[in-house]
């Protein structure tokens, strides 16, 4: 799986390595996703709205919006076997 951020996450990542007690960015990335897991479990939340997902895309370049795309076809090929 690969994921794209933005530069502004980039360098929030770069800090947190820093100053945290996390030894590489793939621990700062799963801490993440585990706080995203338990967000959902305790508030039951919903899956973003078009419109919300759209404004999530309006903050980031044209290239930040390819690669993210890119990223997509290519886990779904992995999902599908066909990589």
């Amino acid at each position: 799986m690969a994921a794209t951020v933005t530069q502004p996450q980039k360098a929030l990542v770069q800090d947190l390595l820093r100053r945290g007690p996390w030894l590489n960015e793939s621990e700062i990335i799963r801490h993440g996703i585990e706080l995203v897991r338990l967000e959902l479990e305790r508030e039951s939340l919903t899956p973003l709205s078009d419109a919300e997902r759209a404004a999530c895309y309006a903050d980031m370049s044209e290239e930040e919006i390819a690669a993210d795309h890119s990223m997509g076809e290519a886990s779904l090929k992995a999902q599908q076997g066909r990589c």
